[in-house]
């Protein structure tokens, strides 16, 4: 028997602080491949940290069953993203991990790197660190201001860690670019040696199951006011104005270019996932409505609501500029039959390339409206970019060489 403990790496919660497991798409990244392990290795147990029973909206049996081989280690965690990379209960870490003997540590975080290594240390052994840099934080691509920054602590990390996985090759190329210009060749090359990419990728299993009790809205009305029309999904999160960063350009397409493609056209609608609500969909609807964006809940779209849209979707857009990766729901959204728009850069650049797929839009926007409209017009044929995305990105192309990796 081996056992296997992962560190998380949540940011999505409410304003009230709690913690959407079902909505994260770290959570979903990590429980994806947590299955995954568990069908390929029976001989492998699981401990998954994952914050208090009062801070979740829903609990992690709940969403993903229960299974006498995976068990939640629970502690408390600040709402906040930038502070939970530097807090951390050393007490309460110590006690949570302590039953149990631990063959590998797969850490979400790498600025935790440091703190897990001197929990075990004290615990008297070393299990094989696994660091996954799935949120990069360098020079050329900041993504905290600079007196909260990242980099130097990831770049520790990297050294010290076992073995790293990077979300994507381009966050990974980016990432050794910068990291040349402030360490010694050896070191860098060190951590270069012992590295590689498992896109942080999605479940084919999962994102093609659903449950329809879980969908909420009215699923008739739904049908209704997009009879006739092309659906645009916008999942990811809504920013800009001040409120928060908007890295992944969702508050441009709602706020600026939205109601540029409404001056041209009415033969659409829209959806948005909206996971964090920096904006509510109140205030969606108010602004953007006339403009052809619907408002199907409340808040953020539950799991199944948001496969059950996907599914329905013609188009989805992903339009990260700063992110090298550009988001796992692109992926997850073009395995269910949508498809994409994204920016001619980093990984979507690279993807389209591998699969000769056309609708790229320029990341200075400037051909926006004209690419999305030909993609509205004329379709695309998917199944190059769909066996390229699954083979790139489906853990169950993926896991196996990643165990191999983490001495599993």
């Amino acid at each position: 028997m081996k056992r296997l403990l992962v560190q998380t790496q949540l940011s999505n919660y409410d304003r009230e602080g709690k913690f959407s497991l079902e909505c994260d798409s770290g959570w979903q990244m990590v429980m994806g491949r947590v299955r995954e392990v568990l069908k390929l290795r029976p001989d492998i147990y699981v401990d998954v940290m994952c914050p208090s029973v009062e801070q979740l909206i829903t609990q992690p049996e709940t969403l993903n069953g229960v299974s006498d081989r995976v068990q939640y280690l629970r502690q408390t965690v600040v709402p906040d993203a930038p502070v939970t990379r530097f807090d951390f209960d050393f007490r309460r870490t110590l006690t949570s991990v302590s039953a149990h003997k631990y063959d590998a540590v797969y850490i979400n975080d790498p600025m935790h790197l440091r703190n897990f290594r001197a929990v075990f240390s004290k615990l008297g052994y070393t299990p094989r660190f696994t660091v996954h840099n799935h949120f990069v934080d360098c020079p050329s691509c900041p993504k905290f201001p600079t007196e909260l920054s990242m980099w130097h602590g990831q770049c520790e990390a990297a050294i010290r860690a076992d073995f790293n996985f990077w979300q994507c090759g381009s966050a990974m190329r980016q990432f050794f670019r910068d990291m040349h210009k402030d360490y010694a060749g050896p070191a860098v090359s060190a951590a270069e040696s012992k590295s590689e990419s498992w896109d942080d990728g999605y479940s084919e299993e999962e994102v093609r199951s659903l449950d329809i009790s879980n969908i909420l809205f009215d699923v008739d009305n739904f049908h209704r006011r997009t009879r006739g029309k092309k659906l645009i999904f916008v999942p990811n999160r809504i920013g800009g104005r001040g409120r928060s960063d908007d890295y992944t350009n969702c508050g441009k397409f709602m706020f600026e270019l939205l109601p540029e493609l409404r001056r041209i056209r009415h033969d659409f609608a829209v959806v948005a996932g909206n996971p964090n609500q920096k904006f509510s969909n109140a205030e969606l609807e108010v602004e953007c409505g006339e403009y052809g964006y619907i408002n199907l809940v409340p808040a953020t779209l539950n799991r199944d609501e948001y496969k059950y849209i996907a599914t329905h979707s013609d188009v989805v857009l992903a339009l990260y500029g700063k992110d090298t990766y550009g988001g796992t729901a692109v992926r997850e959204c073009v395995e269910l039959g949508c498809r994409p728009l994204w920016l001619n850069c980093n990984e979507y650049a690279d993807l389209s390339a591998a699969a000769g797929y056309p609708f790229v839009v320029s990341p200075d926007f400037s051909d926006f409206t004209q690419v999305l409209c030909a993609l509205l017009d004329r379709g695309a044929d998917t199944e190059r970019l769909l066996r390229e995305v699954r083979r790139r990105c489906s853990y169950s192309s993926t896991t196996e060489c990643a165990l191999l990796r983490m001495g599993l």
